[in-house]
């Protein structure tokens, strides 16, 4: 249709630029009357004029020669428009190929775990296999040291007391003796001067990796300090600081204040990395770190502070996972008790549950008008803002302005630095760590 529009425009350009020149009564020529040329257009019959037909409405055949039609200088404004829309399918081509690489390597990912598990529990099966069997051959050992104390028995007098299969020994309370540490020590029989006794030594069996402190305190390492754990053989080894000594220990520490030593004003990258010193100062563990030790166990969190008054108080969480840094480290908790009040579960409105982590330079949460982290100038699981942020600036003692130092929502009297003239409510110590839930130590 365009092309058909732009030949009419071009023939009734052309025939208004030229003039009639009759050569014949069959055949005429146009001829191009302003200096430029000729530029012939001849006129023939298309067919036999009928009887009586008028010769004005005989069919006539136009040629013309070939025509250079000019036209407007923004119809170039096109081909700029064209090429633009190509870049941008371009563009949404390689997006299309990205999302199909992400959604490959994501279903690489999930089936790499279960082979790992797999081959977790496979190694596992091996260790254990591993200590009976050396169990065993200490248990044969045992037996012949019993055989040949009871055949060098056979040659003493009948006052004297034989040892006695284990099968047939009558144990009591005080006759037991036992030692737990990387194995068990059992003494079986009264220890007299006309009586030996048997020792049989057991090996339970101990799991195959430190995957926390938990399972460094099942090893028998009851001193608090920094040791190496292995959550899993993918993401490799790395240090933690162990509390052996809090309701029973075994509790790995993600986070500490204590002097104001360290900043908690970082960014992302710092975050997801760990920062601060393990042995002995104030650190944040890593988001990373955090992710892999709650991926695969069911975790409970504690949280311990104490402020400048010397008030203690603890609040400890029956659940709680954080999720990937493709997940933006999503928080999930729940299952409050304690007796410093459930801040993470504040209200409606300040939900710290669910909610994706926040750092000055990354705005994942819920506030509409702002940064939450750089507001507050720290990283957390902020939501529109908080009810509760313990990586806040270390003051020490009470302060006033903006309530961007440590907080817990819940705590006592807290309620009266509802205006910014009040004095703020600052804390001594704070400490998070976590445990597998159901661990009995």
């Amino acid at each position: 249709m365009w092309l058909t529009a732009l030949c009419i425009c071009g023939t009734v350009l052309a025939l208004s630029n030229l003039s009639w020149a009759t050569e014949n009564p069959v055949e005429g020529a146009l001829l191009w009357t302003k200096g430029r040329g000729p530029c012939v257009v001849t006129l023939r019959p298309a067919g036999p004029c009928g009887r009586g037909q008028d010769e004005g409405t005989c069919p006539y055949r136009l040629i013309l020669p070939p025509l250079t039609i000019h036209l407007p200088k923004q119809l170039r404004e096109l081909e700029t428009i064209v090429m633009e829309v190509q870049k941008l399918k371009d563009n949404v081509d390689q997006l299309r190929r990205m999302c199909a690489d992400c959604a490959l390597s994501q279903n690489e990912e999930e089936s790499e775990r279960p082979r790992e598990k797999g081959h977790e529990k496979l190694k596992q099966g091996k260790e254990k296999h591993k200590d009976e069997r050396n169990w065993m051959n200490e248990r044969d050992a045992e037996r012949q040291k019993e055989n040949d104390i009871q055949n060098s028995q056979t040659d003493m007098p009948p006052t004297s007391s034989p040892v006695k299969k284990i099968t047939e020994l009558n144990l009591s309370q005080e006759d037991r003796v036992l030692r737990t540490n990387t194995m068990k020590t059992i003494t079986l029989g009264p220890k007299t001067s006309t009586s030996p006794f048997l020792e049989v030594r057991l090996f339970p069996h101990l799991p195959t990796m430190r995957r926390d402190c938990s399972d460094l305190l099942i090893r028998g390492e009851k001193k608090s300090g920094v040791y190496q754990v292995t959550p899993d053989l993918h993401h490799g080894t790395f240090p933690v600081l162990c509390d052996m000594e809090t309701k029973g220990g075994g509790w790995t520490v993600l986070q500490r204040r204590q002097d104001g030593s360290v900043s908690f004003n970082r960014g992302w990258a710092e975050y997801r990395s760990g920062f601060g010193e393990l042995n002995g100062g104030e650190f944040w563990l890593g988001n990373d770190q955090i992710h892999v030790l709650t991926r695969d166990r069911d975790m409970i969190l504690r949280v311990d502070l104490e402020d400048f008054n010397g008030l203690k108080a603890y609040a400890e969480y029956g659940h709680f996972r954080v999720a990937s840094e493709r997940q933006r480290y999503r928080l999930a908790v729940g299952s409050y008790s304690g007796s410093a009040g459930d801040a993470l579960h504040f209200s409606i409105r300040y939900d710290h549950n669910n909610r994706a982590f926040t750092t000055p330079d990354r705005d994942h949460d819920r506030y509409p008008s702002g940064n939450c982290g750089a507001y507050y100038s720290s990283g957390w699981w902020f939501d529109a803002c908080m009810a509760a942020n313990l990586n806040g600036k270390y003051y020490a003692g009470k302060y006033k302005g903006i309530r961007d130092g440590i907080f817990w929502g819940t705590w006592h009297n807290i309620s009266t630095e509802y205006y910014p003239t009040s004095d703020r409510q600052s804390f001594k110590t704070v400490q998070m760590m976590i445990r597998p839930k159901g661990f009995a130590p």
